[in-house]
């Protein structure tokens, strides 16, 4: 289990809920659930271990920890571990959990339907293009098209991470707060989500 998981005092909603969905993601984005095993662990593992991730993530793992992390995600409700591709190359990692049974829910006034995202870009020379921003917009709109129910993305980069903050503000998020989870200071960020119509 997560330190982040919050599992005590849920409410029948947020249960009901279920595990979050995974995005629509249409070309040249795509995504796939991660896998436990095989060459799954060992990309996390690499890219968790890159110096710019390291700074803010501190999960550098070996990866076996990685494929036991993966495989706790999987068998729960509460986070999807996922491979975010670009043009069909491995772009980010991607975790995919619903706020209410996270500490971030304890920050506002959470539905039992809203999402939130931690990623992590792993290969340095592909950040400060704009992708990343990308990625995130085509994300929140993919999770819209997946969960109609959810009202609200959270993001929650470290307070210090100024490039995740301006990523995140250039793909349409405002800043909600600065916000103690116990593990990090971070900078909460909203996507308000419109519903879906027609």
């Amino acid at each position: 289990m997560s330190t982040r998981e919050v599992t005590a005092g849920l409410a029948a909603a947020v249960v009901a809920a279920g595990p979050p969905p995974l995005p629509v993601l249409a070309p040249p984005w795509s995504i796939r659930p991660l896998a436990a095993d095989g060459d799954d662990p060992l990309l996390v593992s690499r890219w968790m271990n890159e110096p710019h991730v390291d700074l803010f993530w501190e999960q550098a793992w070996p990866p076996e920890q990685w494929s036991a992390a993966i495989s706790g995600q999987l068998a729960g409700d509460y986070s999807r571990p996922c491979l975010i591709s670009y043009e069909k190359r491995p772009f980010a990692y991607v975790e995919i959990y619903r706020t209410p049974r996270d500490v971030v829910g304890l920050q506002y006034d959470a539905d039992p339907y809203d999402l939130g995202i931690h990623l992590a870009i792993g290969d340095r020379e592909r950040t400060g293009r704009g992708l990343g921003r990308a990625m995130v917009r085509a994300v929140a709109e993919g999770l819209r098209a997946a969960d109609p129910l959810c009202r609200r993305l959270l993001a929650d980069p470290d307070e210090r991470h100024m490039m995740a903050r301006r990523m995140f503000l250039g793909a349409g998020f405002q800043l909600m707060s600065i916000s103690d989870l116990g593990h990090k200071r971070a900078a909460l960020h909203v996507y308000e989500i419109s519903p879906v119509t027609g």
